[in-house]
């Protein structure tokens, strides 16, 4: 991410995602009226055992930190086996809906973890 290259990446992908998130007149009035940031937040430790949750990560996310969620989930250990991970490392943020090969992974894993 330090290197010019990651500087570029990150910069096209803050592009797009500004042209998406700004330029589509609902979209943003979406984002900007109804969509409740504070609701969004979620605490893996209330997250009940019988759950069982995917952890879907793209380690070069423009909007989340990536690596505090990855110390996070490795703070909780094996104590959370309801919890399982995919990890990206050159994706990312929302990269996996436009790729075919993320999304069969992604469906792989949730049909693993309902058996």
């Amino acid at each position: 991410p330090d290197s010019l290259r990651g500087k570029v990446i990150r910069f096209v992908n803050e592009t797009k995602i500004h042209l998406v998130a700004s330029s589509e007149l609902f979209v943003e009035f979406y984002l900007r009226r109804n969509f409740a940031w504070y609701n969004s937040e979620l605490w893996l430790e209330d997250i009940p055992l019988d759950v069982k949750v995917l952890v879907c990560l793209a380690k070069n996310d423009e909007i989340t930190n990536a690596k505090k969620i990855e110390r996070e989930l490795s703070r909780l250990g094996k104590s959370r086996s309801n919890i399982q991970t995919i990890s990206w490392d050159e994706a990312g943020h929302a990269h996996c809906i436009s790729n075919s090969e993320r999304w069969s992974e992604i469906c792989e894993s949730v049909i693993k973890m309902e058996q």
